[in-house]
């Protein structure tokens, strides 16, 4: 698997896991580190908007600022039960 892909798997791991809660680019690359990766929040944040372009990740309002906020789609839900899982 090319990195890409991996940061798309643990995005959307994470996101399924906390649904139906929005989190950050910055929240999800924190958590990715405790699991050993790498990865930095832009590119969380990259393959978040390729994410909310196929329709699997939503982007939330943040009333409490300006931080972007994403939360997995009913569609993302679906695909990470039936493709990776």
């Amino acid at each position: 698997m090319i990195r890409p892909d991996n940061i798309r798997k643990e995005i959307l791991m994470q996101l399924y896991a906390v649904r139906p809660l929005s989190v950050t680019a910055e929240r999800i690359a924190r958590d990715a580190r405790k699991a050993g990766y790498d990865f930095t929040p832009h590119e969380i944040l990259n393959e978040l908007i390729f994410l909310q372009d196929k329709g699997l990740v939503v982007r939330t309002n943040n009333p409490a600022g300006s931080e972007l906020l994403f939360r997995i789609h009913a569609l993302g839900v679906t695909y990470y039960e039936e493709e990776l899982q």
